[in-house]
C-alpha cells in the first residue's frame, strides 16, 4: 500500500462532456433492431465503471480509518504519558 501522511491529495479534474438529444439520432428500440451484444457490451461497460469508482471511494475510507486509528493511537499515548 502507498500511504503518503505528509504530501496533499490531487485535486478532482472536471471533465463534464455535454451531451445533447436530438429525436432525429435516437431510433426508437423494438424486438426487430433489438441487438443483445450491442447491449451487453453497454451494460458491461457501465458496471466496470462502476466496480473501479466503488473501489476508488474503499481505499479513501480506509485512509480516514487509518489515519483516526493514528490520532486515536498518539492521543492515548500523550495522555498516558502525562496523566500516569
Amino acid at each position: 500500500m502507498n500511504f503518503s501522511f505528509l504530501q496533499r491529495s490531487e485535486s478532482r479534474k472536471y471533465n463534464y462532456k455535454a451531451q445533447v438529444f436530438t429525436p432525429e439520432d435516437e431510433q426508437p428500440t423494438t424486438a426487430e433492431n433489438f441487438d443483445p451484444n450491442k447491449f451487453g457490451d453497454k451494460l458491461r461497460t457501465n458496471w466496470e465503471r462502476r466496480r473501479y469508482s466503488s473501489r476508488k471511494s474503499a481505499t479513501s475510507n480506509m485512509r480516514v480509518v487509518i489515519w483516526l486509528a493514528f490520532i486515536i493511537f498518539v492521543l492515548g499515548f500523550l495522555g498516558w504519558k502525562f496523566l500516569y
